[in-house]
């Protein structure tokens, strides 16, 4: 079973990092001048300014990389696994009722052990879900302040995320300010 695939996990990544993005975006938006109903809003296609980040690539590299080690790893386990259950089977008829027990049990332990490593490193916040938190938080902040600035100097009280639009005024678009302010 393999436990990752590049354009699903991509795409995972990408629409769990814009999520966190807007959602950060609009903790930031001050709430005086949206009392006053003066407010100058704004849109950022997330998606297309972290697509153009080398960053981006780099992390997506080194998730890979890492995620490719801990399969290897966890195919090892399971190969092993599957080696000893053979030879048990073969066994099985030799053995006496007592040392087949331990032989299952010793089985049954390192079936518990492969299921273990694989909630560990691949599971719900798991070691892979947490080195993804690590590379991207960097990154997720780098294009934050960049929005918070071109904000800011342009004076724009709300930036939201441009899948999270149904309509807008391109004139209001910021995407390519962001991406020509990060390079």
């Amino acid at each position: 079973m393999k436990t990752m695939s590049g354009n699903l996990a991509s795409t995972s990544l990408s629409r769990a990092f814009i999520i966190t993005l807007v959602l950060s975006l609009l903790a930031f938006a001050p709430s005086a001048k949206a009392a006053t109903g003066n407010q100058k809003t704004g849109v950022v296609d997330v998606g297309k300014v972290l697509d153009q980040m080398p960053e981006k690539k780099k992390a997506e590299n080194i998730l890979k990389s890492t995620g490719t080690q801990w399969e290897k790893s966890l195919d090892t386990m399971k190969k092993d696994f599957q080696t000893a259950a053979a030879s048990y089977e073969k066994q099985k008829k030799t053995l006496s009722k007592a040392a087949q027990k331990q032989k299952e049990k010793e089985l049954n332990l390192k079936l518990q052990s492969i299921q273990k490593y694989q909630m560990e490193k691949f599971g719900p916040g798991g070691a892979l879900d947490k080195k993804k938190a690590e590379l991207f938080a960097p990154i997720r902040q780098k294009i934050l302040n960049t929005v918070q600035a071109i904000a800011q100097k342009e004076g724009f009280s709300v930036i939201f995320d441009k899948q999270a639009m149904v309509y807008g005024d391109k004139s209001n678009d910021i995407t390519f300010k962001v991406i020509s302010k990060l390079k």
